[in-house]
């Protein structure tokens, strides 16, 4: 197959704005919007907690569906784009709804957990099917990196949105829900562009309709590289969701005690990282090229975890202020922050190449269905053991203390990450290797 085309990566590529611009806004504010430590809360932590971790489950428990249901389909329109182009209204407007609170109470909490439901059963049946064009559109490990690589530079410029969109809007006094609203229009826009543009092209044969959703999961987990690339990643989505959901509560209490602005800091804490993560990512593209996915996504993961330990100590150093520092530990951050923009797509990719090795069919529904379903376990449940730690632990002491140690746990589940990911067997080129021996006819 020949490499993919620059400006056919670009228009999938914009297709990331759609996954990480709601899902960064969502984990970063979520839990400050509805229940906040200081003021009125709309929520208790709690009940928050429930209602994101239920919302997952259901996005979890809907990956594997319908990633078999994609990779059987035989829609005209594309098996993969029919998804896209049936759910991507739904999507926005119930993302948009999540911010707009028009009752209180338990009618609140009834409403909430609903539009997460839905919501978050969209996302899977949207973003699922987006993620599996990747392995559909080029079958060369190193074209796949760029393309990824592309995909992540619109992924951060996602999140820029999600933190500078809320800095400014907040600033001039907009509120959430009006925050929610642009950033429902700019997924629009972004999956509609993706509709338009791209173009499927399958690299293999597809899976048969007696391939049934139960011979389809056990078959994902007899390819024992994807077993244990998924138990390393299943700590990552831990330990990276719950640091992520418990910046806001850092900064409000440990960086910024006192200040009514925090929340905007928390948008503008994500910008620097995601910044650097921009310029350090053409470094971390050499050394994968130099050493390989998988000692890339060992060493730079490792780095991401070090820095979430880093912010336990913000404030106990008074050289500098706990703005600047907390600024410097988000600049290093952005360099580990890279692995998890730019080599987790790329590295199922490989491990679908070798899938069809065992099995003679092309099943990226059902991988990237499978790690949707087992990866929304630990982010879900990362929220729900948020609003219990604040709830039950914090609380009741009003011990800052308990707000740094949510730093340690991020940080030592994400570097549990990297240690585990050294006993992955990881094949790269399979794909690429036999259609290149097939075309010299060997």
């Amino acid at each position: 197959m020949a490499k993919l085309p620059i400006s056919k990566k670009i228009t999938y590529g914009i297709g990331q704005l759609s996954y990480n611009t709601p899902a960064f806004f969502l984990s970063a504010y979520i839990y400050i919007f509805y229940s906040p430590l200081q003021g009125r809360a709309l929520l208790s932590a709690y009940v928050v907690g429930i209602s994101v971790f239920l919302g997952t489950l259901v996005q979890a428990l809907a990956n594997p569906f319908i990633g078999n249901w994609s990779d059987k389909s035989t829609y005209r329109m594309g098996r993969r784009k029919f998804f896209l182009l049936t759910g991507f209204i739904p999507l926005s407007i119930f993302f948009a709804l999540i911010w707009a609170p028009f009752t209180t109470g338990i009618s609140l909490a009834i409403l909430l957990t609903f539009y997460l439901l839905a919501y978050n059963f969209l996302f899977a049946y949207v973003v699922l099917p987006y993620l599996s064009l990747i392995p559909e559109l080029t079958t060369d490990s190193h074209d796949r990196v760029v393309l990824t690589t592309i995909s992540a530079y619109f992924g951060i410029f996602g999140i820029i949105l999600a933190s500078v969109l809320p800095l400014i809007l907040f600033i001039l006094k907009f509120s959430y829900t009006f925050v929610g609203t642009v950033i429902a229009v700019i997924m629009l826009a972004s999956l509609l562009t993706v509709i338009v543009s791209i173009k499927e092209n399958p690299t293999g044969q597809i899976v048969p309709k007696k391939y049934s959703i139960a011979m389809a999961f056990v078959q994902t987990f007899k390819n024992k590289t994807f077993d244990r690339y998924i138990i390393a990643y299943l700590f990552f989505q831990f330990g990276f969701y719950f640091f992520l959901s418990s910046l806001g509560y850092f900064v409000e209490r440990i960086v910024l005690p006192g200040n009514p602005s925090y929340n905007s800091y928390v948008g503008l804490f994500t910008l620097v990282a995601v910044l650097a993560t921009i310029i350090f990512s053409p470094l971390m593209v050499r050394f994968s090229r130099k050493n390989g996915e998988k000692n890339a996504f060992i060493i730079f993961t490792a780095l991401l975890g070090v820095a979430m330990i880093l912010t336990f100590f913000v404030g106990f150093i008074h050289v500098i202020s706990n703005l600047l520092q907390m600024a410097l530990i988000m600049v290093f951050s952005g360099l580990g922050l890279t692995s998890y923009f730019i080599l987790p797509n790329a590295i199922v990719s490989e491990i679908i190449d070798e899938d069809e090795v065992l099995t003679g069919y092309r099943r990226e529904g059902m991988y990237f269905g499978v790690q949707g379903l087992l990866e929304r376990i630990p982010s879900g449940l990362s929220g729900f053991v948020l609003g219990l730690w604040i709830t039950y632990i914090y609380a009741p002491t009003d011990n800052p203390l308990y707000i740094r140690a949510l730093a340690l746990i991020g940080g030592a589940f994400t570097i549990a990450t990297a240690i585990t990911f050294l006993f992955v067997p990881l094949k790269q080129g399979i794909k690429a290797k036999g259609m290149s021996e097939a075309g010299s006819g060997r």
